[in-house]
């Protein structure tokens, strides 16, 4: 009797692996540590996004791509990094978003419209119209993923982490910085960050989708910043600020999510006669819900804004 046929599963996505700093180590070893979560990452989730087009595991790894690139902001008075690095981390992203967009579309912001309007014949063709939009996105991703250009980025991402590149060039002022504690280079950019994320919040009120992403990029490089260093503060201290930062980020995105949905939805529906219909209700509802949204969010903010870095 032949053996059974086994078929491959989806793997499951990664999330970033928990990071464990120490107070005693230094600025450079805790920067090392940190690219090398942020590269697994991105490799643990590889296969998903080139071979199953799986959903969750292009989250993650665009999760992963922003973490490095925070790092690499965060460290920037300190650590030399190429130019190169942080372009092709951008290109990365661009290949990755619109499949993202795409995902958080179908799964997530069309289903509330659905639910709202329900049976409703023409929501119909829309979903059929995105699901097809989404296929070709997935594939265009695994492409980029599977190619050359890829693991070039890999490949220069390990050697330079491997090899300490970012002593290259750096005085011999620059070279003992590195050996600072871990835990005073984070009190200060905790507080940068949130500095940043402050300032940015205070014109909240009436702000327009654009404004409303730089403070969702400030709220990011927050959580990102507290993250990295967690565990080199106590965790009743770490815990009100993630909280705080996990909160504003999902207000935020939910805001954003509908944004870029209705721009979406208005493009792919445009000239065509038998999405109209459709296409019109999805951007009437989140036209209204941005709207609600934008009130929620300064409510929020008030409530939420004075919790402090720790």
């Amino acid at each position: 009797m032949d053996a059974a046929v086994q078929f491959p599963t989806t793997p499951k996505a990664a999330k970033a692996a928990a990071l464990h700093l120490s107070k005693r180590m230094s600025l450079e070893q805790s920067f090392e540590a940190i690219m090398r979560n942020g590269i697994e990452q991105i490799l643990e989730n590889e296969v998903g996004v080139t071979r199953f087009h799986d959903m969750e595991s292009l989250h993650q790894m665009r999760v992963g791509v922003r973490r490095l690139r925070a790092a690499l902001a965060m460290f920037d008075e300190v650590l030399r990094s190429p130019e190169e690095i942080a372009l092709e981390l951008v290109w990365l992203m661009d290949q990755l978003g619109p499949a993202r967009d795409w995902d958080v579309l179908l799964t997530e912001t069309l289903p509330q419209v659905e639910d709202a309007l329900p049976g409703n014949p023409a929501l119909a063709g829309v979903r059929d119209a995105v699901q097809q939009a989404r296929l070709a996105s997935h594939e265009q991703v695994a492409r980029e993923v599977s190619s050359l250009r890829f693991k070039r980025l890999v490949k220069h991402l390990e050697q330079w982490v491997d090899q300490r590149g970012w002593r290259d060039g750096l005085s011999p002022k620059g070279k003992t910085r590195l050996k600072m504690h871990a835990v005073d280079f984070a009190d200060t950019v905790l507080a940068a960050e949130q500095q940043r994320l402050l300032k940015r919040g205070s014109k909240l009120k009436g702000a327009t989708p654009e404004q409303r992403h730089r403070v969702r990029i400030a709220a990011k490089r927050a959580r990102y910043a507290a993250e990295f260093f967690a565990s080199v503060y106590p965790a009743r201290r770490v815990r009100p600020y993630l909280g705080a930062m996990a909160g504003l980020q999902r207000q935020l995105g939910l805001l954003n999510d509908g944004e870029v949905a209705r721009k979406l939805v208005c493009k792919l529906c445009a000239g065509n006669d038998g999405l109209r219909e459709g296409g019109a209700l999805v951007c009437g509802y989140l036209a209204c819900g941005e709207q609600r949204g934008g009130q929620q969010l300064g409510r929020w903010w008030k409530r939420h804004a004075p919790v402090a870095p720790f």
